[in-house]
């Protein structure tokens, strides 16, 4: 009889603490930037940005994940990154010397689910 108490009551706690982790999952949509070195001439800076974008755009969901910026208290299925958009842009800078510089901006649009750590 104790025997089974003690298996009954372990039963209950942990399906009780198994509740609080199977909720649902929610898509998750953010954007992140990189930014690349900065160059002499617009149209270096453009091929070096266009390289990053097709890099991006090559990367599979965990290589995504580890490459973009996601909520740490959220329990996310590091498998469902996908990329939705990305965009190059070249920025015009003034550099330490008082120099002009062109550096390549990636802005990427994703989605990965995810839920509230309770």
């Amino acid at each position: 009889m104790i025997k089974l108490a003690s298996i009954a009551s372990v039963l209950l706690f942990s399906s009780a603490a198994m509740a609080g982790l199977s909720g649902p999952y929610a898509t998750v949509m953010q954007n992140s930037t990189m930014t690349g070195n900065a160059y002499n001439s617009k149209a270096a800076a453009l091929e070096v940005g266009k390289a990053m974008i097709m890099d991006v755009n090559r990367m599979g969901s965990i290589e995504l994940s580890r490459n973009v910026a996601w909520n740490t208290n959220d329990q996310v299925d590091i498998n469902s990154f996908a990329l939705l958009n990305s965009q190059v842009e070249i920025e015009e800078i003034v550099t330490s010397q008082g120099a002009i510089a062109y550096q390549p901006v990636i802005s990427v649009s994703y989605e990965y689910r995810a839920r509230d750590r309770d």
